[in-house]
């Protein structure tokens, strides 16, 4: 009996997400190269002149300052970069979102069962085992991000930003890893795999606005504590700012494992709740 890994699963699991790996993998891609050729040419038409405009109309008591906001040098390709590389998290982290909310949901298919009786396996071990192929594919996706990114750098002259571009990779996946859990819990609680996009769309659009109004204003600040995508900044690592938030990357982390744990918990049960 396989308590707790069972690499014929793995194999099996990772088999089922090859397609939706290329299919997602190529456009990620390609809106990656979309948005940096929009985001040079919008550079072109004025933006850093619009968005210093928009900043200084904000009222301070939304600002949370009241002091002149200054806007970065958008003609620096370290911030250039950096706005893209942190606009592709969002990306990184609807993706990991959807991987863990279906991994779960489907979990309960025929296929599973099929594993779990024939192999054996315990349901702990499908979980646990459904949770790490996830990890190996946001691992493969990550890569091909960092190998473009890498191109992107080689065709700019501007390979002295390899070892930033790595660390932000490395920021990538650990969030996306956070993002994964919540939604791989989330979803114990569905009954349909066709739920799995929109419980990923929710969760990264309720955790990126919370990021924003904690961003925004002083006084809610502490809606940052349920935005992992605020955890580590991005754009501050290519641009040479890095922010890493230890105490919420620490609680990210803990919540993933908390998340983890309740998902086999349930799961181990399941056959007990679902009608």
């Amino acid at each position: 009996m396989n308590d707790y890994f069972s690499a014929p699963m793995l194999g099996y699991k990772l088999r089922g997400r090859t397609k939706n790996f290329i299919v997602w993998s190529t456009i990620s891609l390609c809106l990656f190269i979309l948005i940096i050729v929009m985001f040079s040419n919008l550079l072109s038409a004025g933006l850093p002149d619009f968005i210093s405009d928009m900043i200084s109309s904000f009222p301070g008591a939304v600002s949370g300052n009241t002091a002149a906001v200054s806007t970065p040098d958008f003609k620096d390709f370290g911030v250039n970069f950096g706005v893209c590389m942190q606009l592709m998290l969002i990306v990184g982290c609807v993706y990991a979102s959807y991987l863990g909310a279906s991994a779960n949901t489907n979990g309960r298919g025929d296929s599973d069962i099929t594993f779990v009786y024939s192999l054996p396996v315990t349901r702990i071990c499908a979980v646990l085992t459904s949770f790490i192929a996830q990890l190996f594919v946001l691992f493969f996706y990550n890569l091909v991000v960092a190998v473009v990114s890498i191109g992107v750098l080689y065709s700019n002259n501007k390979m002295s930003y390899l070892g930033k571009v790595f660390l932000a990779v490395g920021a990538f996946m650990l969030i996306e890893i956070i993002y994964l859990a919540i939604s791989f819990l989330l979803a114990t609680f569905m009954n349909s795999g066709s739920q799995a996009a929109s419980i990923s769309a929710v969760v990264v659009t309720v955790t990126v606005l919370f990021g924003i109004i904690g961003s925004m204003s002083a006084a809610l600040g502490a809606l940052k504590i349920f935005s992992p995508y605020t955890y580590i900044s991005v754009f501050g690592i290519i641009s040479g700012e890095s922010r890493m938030y230890i105490v919420g990357i620490a609680a990210g982390l803990l919540m993933s494992v908390i998340s983890l744990v309740i998902s086999c918990v349930r799961y181990d049960k399941i056959d007990l709740i679902l009608d």
